[in-house]
């Protein structure tokens, strides 16, 4: 049956709470006056995955490979990525965060990690791989979703 209208909106309202609370938290714990804090997420996603091409990561946080590109540029400009050309074919680039990168994301992720724990004190250790299981459920399912073709719906 799937879910109901009311049950969609508390989703959209929750999620527009999280969001709020997202920024709100990055605030707290920014401190770089000359980059963009969502170049950060950028920099996480380096982190993860080790190196990617421009393209890529435009296509896995949903922008136009502008948006990347100028994040890229801030990033660059920071010391905290570095490119080099792709071996298979030169006319790309791979993008990957710098060890000063890591460095500078680790001390903004702990002190990310330390509000939450704070925030989650009283939470059980369960609750919250639970709770991860299914926000990571709901977005996986979101982003597939945004990103099947109109043709194929």
């Amino acid at each position: 049956m799937g879910p109901t209208r009311e049950s969609c909106i508390d989703v959209l309202r929750q999620l527009h709470a999280m969001f709020q609370l997202k920024h709100v938290m990055t605030a707290k714990v920014w401190d770089e006056r000359d980059l963009n804090p969502a170049a950060v997420t950028l920099l996480a996603e380096l982190a993860r995955r080790g190196e990617a091409r421009v393209s890529e990561l435009a296509q896995f946080h949903l922008v136009d490979t502008s948006v990347v590109s100028r994040q890229v540029a801030q990033l660059e400009k920071a010391g905290l990525v570095e490119r080099r050309a792709c071996q298979n074919d030169g006319r790309a680039q791979l993008i990957s965060a710098t060890p000063h990168g890591l460095e500078m994301l680790d001390g903004w992720r702990q002190a990310q990690i330390t509000l939450v724990q704070e925030a989650l004190a009283d939470w059980s250790e369960e609750d919250v791989r639970a709770f991860v299981r299914q926000f990571g459920l709901f977005t996986d399912d979101l982003r597939a979703h945004l990103l099947v073709p109109e043709a194929i719906r």
